[in-house]
């Protein structure tokens, strides 16, 4: 009996350090590169054989061209039902759920009573649905392994009372210690670890920003007060504790602006928010990630048009700020502006940031089809117009609002298989959408981009995630189109009636050959939403309120049952 109790003992310690990882935001981390590092699971061998797993269908209220979000994975919680495995979204309803990954079961879910002294939006329209917009977030990176292990304090050696010389070494027995204590409040977004989760970030649809227990989706706290209520927001971000997030096309009647909030050492309620803001006197951030995060905390967004304090006009200009929101640099493209009609969404991409040589480059296009790589360190040198490097034009510039050019986010993953090359993808859209690949190069010490292939025909991609050598590309199905040729609006509608269908193709990474695609497995388009990448396991939403789970089934006995 006392060796079975021992073999098990160590299963779960075994168990416990198993390494897995997390998809904890769009694009996967803060730097919204796209890339599962760790997971090793999905070769080009074995991609072909790539399967539908489950769908979950939940009941969110649609609003507009609105549904549910990328979701996020949390690799690893313990609860009174063992280890389990969450999948996180939320929806336009003002809901989140949370999942049971391996059985495709809901766990629990909040819905937000909206709480504003501004009415609530009640008519959604194309630009501007109303409801939950921004992507749940929680603390982490896709590029981390998991392995939180028992909270990765110090090892025993040298505890007090057990090793040589330690006091009271060879009198008798040490004192016994008194109990410890109940263990301090974690921060609201503080990194999750072993047998206690990572909180989960949603801004509802009255501005306020909530962090949900994620064993049983509880507020922590009350809602922080954050953003202004109707406001359309784009993906949160997460990093040290400070949850940056930014809202586009004036929705609500709203001014487009950028907030942050730094709740790194926060654990309990917030009555007072010490809010940073930025307002942007245009349509907002480009892309729908938002705002990108350095590995220095540096906070990054692009900004089609608009005026700053410190930047001046902006056109597709990108600004660096602190956490605070104060701007530190900037970079805007010295070619001739492209007019921005008003109410009209515009394409752009949310910059991705990599690791170069020891520092940040930051990847960013123009609406002229231009793709730009900045230096941290000097975004546009000493006039803010001159970039590391740039491309010609790779995308044929919006024509009679088509829709054409860079939208979503950028990617980019390193190859250590292969002289640790990087590669940058980025979805373009328009009458003829795909995926553009660049291979980055060593030209005289700086960074230099060449683009290496484009992807077969895909309507509208979502940002791709990378893993193992593969890339997952969503093509959306939903029309580039977000108004008519004169640039009157289409309507929900009209918009809906020009949508296809979801479909998840897997390309090599460097070839661009595509190994595999859903086909007709999604009934629905796909909005304002993304891959996920985890554990064996890839994710995407349509807009019919499904998620769907793909894999391979032989690996997921409890589904098949053998």
């Amino acid at each position: 009996m006392r060796k079975l109790l021992l073999i098990s003992l160590s299963a779960a310690i075994a168990c416990a350090v198993i390494w897995g990882a997390d998809w904890p935001s769009q694009s996967g981390n803060p730097q919204r590169d796209g890339w599962a590092k760790t997971e090793k699971a999905f070769t080009k061998a074995n991609a072909s054989k790539i399967e539908f797993i489950y769908k979950y269908k939940a009941d969110n209220q649609t609003r507009g061209l609105s549904s549910l979000g990328t979701p996020v994975i949390l690799e690893r919680i313990i609860g009174y039902l063992g280890f389990k495995e969450l999948l996180v979204f939320g929806g336009s309803g003002d809901n989140v759920w949370s999942v049971d990954a391996d059985l495709g079961r809901i766990m629990w879910k909040n819905h937000f009573e909206y709480k504003s002294d501004k009415p609530q939006q009640a008519a959604p329209t194309t630009v501007c649905p109303g409801g939950l917009t921004g992507l749940v977030a929680m603390p982490g990176s896709s590029t981390a392994g998991g392995g939180r292990g028992f909270g990765g304090g110090a090892g025993r050696a040298g505890a007090p009372g057990r090793g040589p010389g330690a006091p009271g070494a060879g009198r008798g027995p040490a004192p016994v210690p008194p109990p410890p204590g109940p263990p301090p409040a974690p921060p609201l977004f503080g990194a999750g670890n072993f047998g206690r989760g990572a909180n989960f970030g949603a801004i509802a649809s009255d501005g306020s920003l909530h962090a949900l227990n994620s064993s049983n989706g509880v507020d922590r706290v009350p809602g922080i007060k954050f953003l202004p209520a109707n406001a359309k927001v784009a993906a949160i971000n997460i990093s040290e504790g400070v949850v940056v997030a930014a809202t586009q096309d004036n929705c609500g009647g709203n001014p487009n602006g950028i907030y942050s909030i730094d709740l790194s050492t926060t654990t309990g309620p917030v009555t007072e928010p010490k809010v940073s803001s930025m307002e942007l006197s245009g349509g907002g951030t480009a892309g729908n990630g938002g705002v990108s995060v350095g590995t220095d905390g540096t906070v990054y967004a692009q900004l089609p048009d608009g005026k700053g304090d410190v930047a001046g006009d902006y056109n597709d200009t990108v600004i660096a700020m602190s956490k605070d929101l104060k701007v530190k640099d900037y970079f805007t493209p010295s070619s001739a502006k492209i007019p921005v009609t008003k109410g009209v969404p515009t394409p752009g991409a949310t910059p991705v940031v990599f690791s170069w040589k020891g520092s940040d480059v930051i990847v960013t296009a123009g609406r002229d089809g231009r793709v730009y790589l900045l230096d941290s360190k000097s975004l546009g040198g000493a006039d803010h117009h001159t970039p590391l490097f740039a491309t010609e034009s790779v995308v044929a510039p919006e024509s009679k609002f088509d829709g054409s050019g860079f939208h979503g986010t950028f990617s980019s993953w390193e190859d250590a298989d292969n002289g640790n090359t990087r590669w940058v993808y980025g979805s373009t859209w328009g009458p003829k959408g795909g995926v553009i690949a660049f291979k980055v190069e060593d030209r005289g010490g700086k960074p230099a981009l060449v683009k290496a292939w484009t992807s077969r025909d895909m309507q509208s991609p979502a940002p791709v995630a990378t893993a193992n050598g593969l890339v997952f590309a969503l093509s959306s199905g939903e029309s580039s189109r977000y108004a008519k040729e004169d640039g009157k609006l289409l309507t929900v509608a009209e918009k809906q009636k020009l949508a296809g269908k979801a479909v998840l193709y897997v390309l090599e990474a460097d070839t661009g050959k595509e190994l595999y695609n859903t086909g007709a497995m999604a009934a629905s388009f796909s909005h304002n939403s993304g891959v996920s990448v985890a554990n064996r396991r890839i994710y995407f939403t349509t807009h019919d309120n499904t998620v769907y789970c793909l894999g391979f089934l032989a690996e997921q006995p409890q589904i098949t049952g053998k």
